[in-house]
């Protein structure tokens, strides 16, 4: 998104798993996280939100104010915890735009498990958790949605036509490309064949699947 012209303000741009950066707004990731304190949740056992403090709105209304004050035509951020806290973000921001990302279930799994060495069935239920809560918002927004597996110059193609459906430059286009680098692709070589999820996880994931291919 950046490459595109979205400003994100002051994101990570290096960390242990991923050396370009997650481009995760670390203003926001601690605030998310605070939301969902004051709801009883956290991260990995997350709950829609529906309360908030004065505190937390006004740090909301800051940073929404730094990030509009930039020279950047759009401003934006990533987040998967604003699939919870969406609520709280939408009290200040008029009429969003979204685009959402999937994985296979089994890769998300495995990178858990090398941040938290969690068992694989912990990483399935809270993928599970995580892309019920999406596809709730897909059909209530119509987000266009990418497959994170797909192939390197489909995944690409895929998400830089659909940032340009959003109103973001095609003239950026090449520039958006050239930080995808495929090596940085977490699991991407970790083969999924084989693996038997349970029958709750395969549906959410089909669904998605067939979101995709509609999209």
């Amino acid at each position: 998104m950046q490459g595109l012209g979205v400003e994100l303000g002051e994101v990570f741009t290096e960390n242990l798993y991923n050396k370009r950066g997650n481009r995760e707004n670390s203003r926001i990731v601690n605030l998310n996280d605070a939301v969902l304190n004051t709801n009883k949740s956290a991260w990995n056992r997350p709950v829609v939100v529906s309360k908030w403090t004065p505190e937390q709105a006004h740090e909301r209304d800051s940073i929404i104010q730094e990030l509009q004050g930039r020279i950047a035509a759009h401003w934006g951020f990533k987040d998967t915890r604003v699939l919870f806290t969406l609520p709280f973000w939408l009290e200040a921001i008029e009429s969003p735009l979204f685009i959402g990302t999937f994985r296979h279930p089994h890769r998300v799994a495995l990178s858990l498990r090398n941040r938290d060495q969690s068992p694989p069935e912990d990483g399935w239920e809270l993928w599970r958790i995580y892309n019920e809560r999406l596809l709730e918002l897909v059909e209530q927004y119509g987000i266009a949605l990418t497959d994170f597996d797909q192939p390197d110059e489909l995944y690409l193609s895929d998400v830089l036509d659909k940032l340009i459906a959003l109103g973001l430059d095609p003239a950026l286009a090449a520039r958006g490309g050239e930080f995808f680098d495929p090596d940085l692709r977490n699991q991407a070589s970790s083969s999924v064949d084989g693996v038997s999820l349970p029958a709750d996880v395969l549906s959410v994931y089909d669904e998605l699947l067939n979101h995709h291919a509609r999209s």
